[in-house]
Parts: C-alpha cells; structure tokens; sequence
C-alpha cells in the first residue's frame, strides 16, 4: 500500500485538532509540514473576515438563501473584491447571517492540505468557537460578549449582541487598545489563547466555510470499513509470511536429509502432500493490492448524490474481484439508483441489488445489499 493511501486513511480516522490561522494562513503550511496524514478543524482570526447579521423579517427560507442575499450586501459594501469571498451562512433561533473569509484563499488552504494528505474538517470563525466554548448560563443571558485579538495598538473585536441565546448582532472593530470598547462591562471575554472546547447550551451559528456538499456523512463509516480491512489483510499476509516461512524452512531440511540419505528410487509421481501457498496469503497480497481509493471514493461520492444513505458495511473479496456493500434506505428507490450510478463506474460489472428487507431492531428504514464485480488486487 502506499504512502499517500496510508496517509489519506490515517486522515480520515484521525481526530481533528484545532489550528488558528490569521491572515495568510503561514499556520496552515508549517503544521502539514509538521503533521501529514492528519485532520484539523480552522478556527479562522477575525482580522480575516467580515460579518453580516440579516434583519428579522426579510423571507430568507434557508441557507441557500441567506448566502445568496449575505454575497449580495458584501459585493455591495466590498465592490468586486467580495466576489472572490468564500462565504459561510448561519440560522439558528430564527436569527441568521453570515461571514465572509477575505484574508484567505480557501481554495489554496484545501490545495495545501490536499497535498499534505491533511483532511480539513471545518474552516470556521474564531467568534464562533469560542461562543460554543461559553458556560450556558453566559450564552443564555442578555448582554455582549467579547472575543478580542491583538495587543495594545492593535486591537480587532468581535462584540456578539445576545438576546436570552439568540445572537442579535455582530459587530467588527478595530481598536488601539482594549479598554476603547466603551459601554456595559461584557458578559465575557475571549481571546486566542482560550480554551475552545465546545459546551452544552443553548445552540450558537456555527458558519463553515467548507461547500456544504462536500461535507458527508459517509466518509467516516467508509473510512473504517477501509482500514479494517486493511488492517486484516496485513494480519493475514504477515501471519501467512510466517507460514511460508516455515513451510520452506521444512521443505529445506527434507532436502538435506534427502541429500544425504542413500539413494532410493523416484516414485513414479510427486506426492501431493508438499506444502503449497496458502490461499490466504494469496488473498491478503490481493486485498492489499486493490485500489482502495478510488475504490472508497467512488462509493462515496455514490452515496452523497443518493442521499440519505447510510452505510452498514463493506466486504470485498480481492481474489475474485468481488465486492459487497450493506446499507440502509427510507426507500427501494433510492437504493436502485445508487446500484445504476455505481454501475457506470469504469472497471465495475455486475452491479446488482441483490437484497432489500425490513431493517432489524434497532435501525430505521430498510437494509439492502450491493453486489459488483470490480478490479481485483494485483499486488501492494
């Protein structure tokens, strides 16, 4: 298997950790230097961003909708520059909104993490964090709280109007020194430097800059599945390596004992009882050998278009190409679609439903089973 496989699996079943980048994003590029193959949620400076709240009452139905209206009013405060802001809507409490990320190229951080075999998680404002860090008490309250960044100089806030829970404003300033803030003394306040565990509480935005479709609950079950089967196949190669080796060890000793043992006569055929390789080593080199990525990425991708789809299992026999998948479906349909997606996949055959019953206890919706011919393992 290789490096790059071995990283993006590692990725995928790491938990994330937190980075907080500024401007630019140097942070990103010397933590995939210093940790490849690994996940990581970014909690992003507010000198990188700019925050609209929507008016109550405007008919922003849903998310789509409030990013479209948020890209309109940026382009109109920012000029053509806000067409170039990645932008990451919010609805919560009948309260939504949106940040804009302008000091940083979000298609450059994914490229570099891409190339690092990093996996991005969440790309999210530090505001936000921290509010999810909050007591429930302080974020069920009436008041402001304060996230602050910088030094005396040079001060940036983000001052969060709360209204019993409900984020009533935002408001993005610049300060030469902390105490500048003016008004009632805030209910809290927040820097980098605070731990941002999230808490139990009332529900705060969480606005995440990564594209919403690409976010799906499958890759984690696939993940794995992946790495299980992996995991077992190098068990057996190794266990089997062992085997062999001692199978050729003893075939070496007969061959001693043999040469030095008077001549006899040949029998006329050899005796089938030699020892031979074991189809489980040959089964193992072949699971090790399939091209797991695509492989995984395929039924993926698969799933999120046929969604909800949530998947049980995946069993694959390498030797004779062969591979199962087990899921669940609220509908038969959905199920057959996914069957015909995957079967215009290059390199699959045979691509057929060929179960679907009444989930067990314990499950909603109805299980099914993908069977499909796909290319076998041919070596690591």
């Amino acid at each position: 298997m290789s490096e790059r496989l071995r990283r993006q699996l590692a990725a995928r079943l790491a938990r994330p950790r937190r980075l907080f980048v500024t401007p630019g994003g140097d942070e990103l590029d010397a933590w995939c230097r210093e940790h490849p193959g690994t996940a990581v949620e970014l909690i992003v400076s507010a000198r990188a961003l700019h925050e609209l709240v929507v008016e109550p009452g405007l008919p922003l139905p849903d998310l789509d909708a409030v990013q479209a209206y948020a890209q309109q009013q940026f382009a109109h405060y920012f000029g053509a520059a806000a067409q170039r802001f990645a932008v990451a809507p919010w609805r919560v409490a009948g309260r939504s909104g949106a940040s804009a990320l302008h000091g940083l190229d979000l298609a450059a951080l994914q490229a570099r993490a891409s190339a690092a075999q990093v996996r991005l998680v969440r790309v999210r404002p530090a505001w936000s964090a921290w509010l999810a860090s909050l007591p429930a008490s302080v974020r069920a309250a009436t008041g402001r709280l304060v996230w602050h960044e910088g030094s005396d100089g040079d001060v940036t806030v983000v001052v969060i109007e709360v209204e019993q829970g409900r984020v009533g404003a935002l408001q993005l300033r610049r300060l030469h020194r902390l105490g500048d803030l003016g008004g009632a003394t805030p209910l809290a306040l927040g820097s980098p430097a605070d731990s941002l565990a999230p808490q139990p509480g009332p529900a705060v935005p969480q606005p995440d800059f990564l594209p919403r479709g690409t976010r799906s609950p499958l890759a984690w079950p696939l993940a794995v599945t992946g790495a299980l089967v992996l995991a077992t196949a190098g068990w057996s190669a190794l266990e089997s390596r062992r085997a062999l080796e001692v199978a050729q060890a003893a075939r070496d000793r007969v061959a001693q004992l043999r040469a030095a043992a008077p001549a006899t006569p040949r029998p006329a055929a050899r005796s089938r009882s030699e020892p031979a390789e074991n189809r489980s080593a040959a089964e193992a080199r072949a699971l090790l050998g399939m091209p797991w990525e695509p492989l995984l990425s395929r039924v993926e991708t698969a799933g999120a278009e046929a969604r909800p789809i949530a998947w049980l299992g995946l069993d694959a026999k390498a030797g004779r190409g062969e591979l199962r998948l087990e899921g669940l479906t609220p509908d038969r349909l959905l199920a057959l679609q996914l069957a015909e997606q995957l079967g215009t996949t290059p390199g699959w055959s045979q691509v057929v439903l060929s179960r679907f019953s009444t989930a067990e206890t314990g499950l909603v919706g109805q299980r099914f089973e993908i069977v499909a011919r796909v290319p076998a393992g041919g070596g690591s």
